[in-house]
């Protein structure tokens, strides 16, 4: 029997504040909850300002929150269902999609990754025309609620002035009616969501046998679903150690290419000889760090497609995503490759650049062995 997805129109969202932490997020309909008895739901945009980061299947039938890529929550819109990376179904209020939004239970996500919040009432000093509320997601807040409040005074009566303008205009009156005084705010300007849909973005992985790589080729088995498919460099010596992990890597769709600590030719060819062995594919790509002049060199004279990343990810393991945001490219026609080790800070901040990339409409797409890009 086919099951409905569960809809709440627009009216259900209520006009109420979102903060997180010491930040008050725009007042807008992607950010306002919606209430149901008494369970408040919140858009899973949200969570992004606290590194909670979602993935939405294109049919918004499956909905996962990630803190990294080893604790996550997936919410089923069709079975009604909602399960931890465990796969244990927790007794949950189910997710719910508003106008091509996605809401969540706030009580019980906040529970789960360890964050609390506040449910609190904006006095009528600020807005006196009807109770408005505020929703404030807190983990690390250094002021309280009622400083918060004061301190954002203005900007939320203004926001919430902003906002009833651009709600439907009422009638106009009658001849025999006096309009009530007063200047009503212009509406504000809504930028259109970015579209960098033709900026390319490569992403691939080294240092393979990290105990995280798991957690990350799970990661990246739900990315397929949308096409999104990445590329591997392997040494000879880590093939030996796990020619499984090479066989489901190559089957899970992914380019498999050479690294080259050293850079040579030689090096290229007993990789070839492991790989060939492990998994009966060949490849022209290399990739390496240090070495990566001897490894161009040598592409140039063998034939072979040399891949660069960007140098401060390659050699480092402890950036966060707002260091990897400025990395990517806006401008038309540009491309970038970003390398990333397999370890527990790539695993963490896996699932913000997927995001961020989804959101933003990037072209995500695999290496392949005709393509010449250097970044």
């Amino acid at each position: 029997m086919l099951m409905l997805v569960p809809l709440v129109s627009r009216a259900a969202v209520m006009p109420y504040f979102v903060a997180v932490n010491d930040v008050l997020l725009p007042y807008s309909d992607d950010t306002m909850p919606f209430i149901v008895g008494n369970d408040i739901f919140v858009s899973v945009s949200v969570f992004e300002r606290l590194n909670i980061w979602p993935y939405i299947s294109e049919n918004m039938v499956r909905v996962i929150l990630y803190r990294g890529v080893d604790r996550y929550l997936t919410f089923d819109t069709v079975r009604r269902v909602t399960e931890n990376q465990d796969g244990n179904i927790l007794q949950w209020p189910t997710a719910r999609r508003v106008d091509g939004r996605i809401y969540v239970p706030l009580r019980q996500v906040c529970d789960y990754f360890g964050m609390s919040f506040s449910y609190i009432d904006v006095p009528s000093n600020i807005i006196s025309s009807e109770q408005v509320r505020l929703v404030r997601i807190v983990t690390d807040s250094v002021i309280n609620d009622p400083t918060f409040m004061s301190i954002n005074t203005t900007v939320m009566r203004n926001a919430y002035n902003a906002y009833q303008a651009t709600r439907p205009t009422p009638p106009l009156p009658t001849p025999t009616e006096t309009p009530s005084p007063g200047i009503t705010p212009p509406p504000p300007e809504i930028e259109p969501p970015p579209d960098y849909s033709d900026v390319t973005i490569h992403i691939s992985y080294f240092d393979i046998l990290d105990e995280s790589i798991e957690a990350i080729m799970n990661f990246l088995d739900l990315q397929a679903d949308s096409g999104y498919y990445s590329a591997f460099f392997v040494k000879a010596g880590e093939i030996a150690d796990a020619p499984d992990l090479i066989r489901r890597i190559a089957g899970s769709g992914h380019i498999i290419g050479a690294w080259l600590d050293e850079g040579t030719f030689e090096e290229y060819l007993e990789i070839s000889e492991w790989l060939f062995e492990a998994a009966k594919i060949k490849t022209v790509l290399i990739s390496s760090g240090d070495a990566s002049q001897i490894a161009m060199e040598t592409a140039d004279l063998h034939g072979l497609i040399f891949w660069e990343g960007v140098d401060d990810m390659t050699h480092s393991d402890e950036l966060s995503i707002d260091d990897i945001i400025p990395m990517f490219p806006t401008e038309s026609g540009a491309a970038r490759n970003i390398m990333l080790p397999c370890s527990e800070n790539t695993a963490y901040i896996l699932p913000g650049i997927y995001s961020y990339l989804r959101a933003n409409q990037y072209t995500l797409t695999r290496i392949t062995e005709t393509s010449r890009l250097r970044a």
